[in-house]
């Protein structure tokens, strides 16, 4: 009976080790103290738990989804995507071609991304109007890559975007364009690497129809040696002669075993000349 048993049970247990191939479960998780700007500090804690699926056909196509759950309501998400020959085709939780194919000036985590919270960052990131239900293709040839997005929605229109990027060495280029309802945003990154040190440079700008347009200026570099990885950033948004700007400095030291202590900072400058400081520090852990 005891060796049925066993048998029984190694049997179940190879079966569930073949059912989870193709299965990876991952997470992340932050501890510290945080100041979001009110000028007090306060315990900042985060989790979430992501999965990703993948197999294959017999004619070797690729298809998976990938799937995160956050402990912050309404941060859930998941993507599926199929990928073969023609290229890849992701729909869901994903960037829109334009996000895709420009490179941010960001280079370094801390635990409540205050380097990339203040008023000189890219507004909203130009995703999507929810980034929840994009639909992108994406194909590479060679050192160049393109992709199309669409997005709908019938309440405020559909987006429409595409983009390109490529690299040349130790430099790259980024070009992307997006269209919704009456507005535009057409953008342009640069990045450039020299041993330890990389930097970024991000420019967009939209077009609406019947309001002031508006631009976006970002760079950052970023020093990466060993353990240690050090970002400083500056940005400027400007609408109707208005102008925000900020600047963000992120530090992150590798403990190893998916552990690292990370402290950011974020200034903030309003058009009214207004300002305002975050900044947090604590311990960053991915498993």
């Amino acid at each position: 009976m005891k060796k049925a048993l066993l048998a029984t049970t190694a049997l179940v247990t190879m079966s569930g080790a073949a059912y989870a191939q193709g299965v990876t479960l991952s997470g992340s998780a932050e501890m510290g103290i945080a100041d979001g700007g009110t000028g007090e500090a306060t315990f900042h804690m985060d989790a979430d738990v992501s999965f990703k699926m993948e197999s294959m056909t017999d004619a070797g196509l690729t298809f998976g989804t990938s799937l995160n759950f956050d402990d912050n309501a309404g941060d859930n998400a998941y993507a599926i995507n199929v990928s073969g020959p023609f290229g890849n085709v992701t729909l869901g939780d994903t960037d829109g071609a334009f996000d895709w194919a420009l490179t941010e000036v960001d280079g370094a985590g801390a635990i409540a991304s205050d380097h990339t919270a203040h008023a000189g960052w890219s507004p909203g990131g130009n995703k999507g109007l929810d980034g929840l239900n994009i639909l992108r293709y994406d194909n590479t040839f060679g050192d160049l890559g393109i992709a199309l997005s669409f997005e709908q929605d019938s309440g405020n229109g559909d987006v429409i975007g595409a983009g390109a990027k490529g690299g040349f060495g130790d430099f790259g280029i980024g070009v992307g364009f997006q269209q919704h309802d009456s507005s535009s945003v057409s953008g342009v990154s640069v990045t450039a690497a020299f041993g330890e040190i990389s930097g970024a440079l991000n420019y967009s700008q939209v077009s609406n129809d019947g309001a002031a347009d508006s631009t976006h200026v970002g760079v950052g570099a970023t020093y990466s040696s060993g353990a240690t990885t050090v970002n400083v950033n500056f940005g400027r948004n400007e609408e109707g002669g208005a102008d925000k700007t900020g600047f963000g400095v992120a530090a992150a030291y590798d403990l190893g075993g998916g552990a690292a202590l990370q402290f950011g900072y974020g200034n903030s400058e309003m058009a009214d000349g207004s300002q305002e400081d975050r900044w947090s520090l604590g311990l960053a852990m991915s498993f």
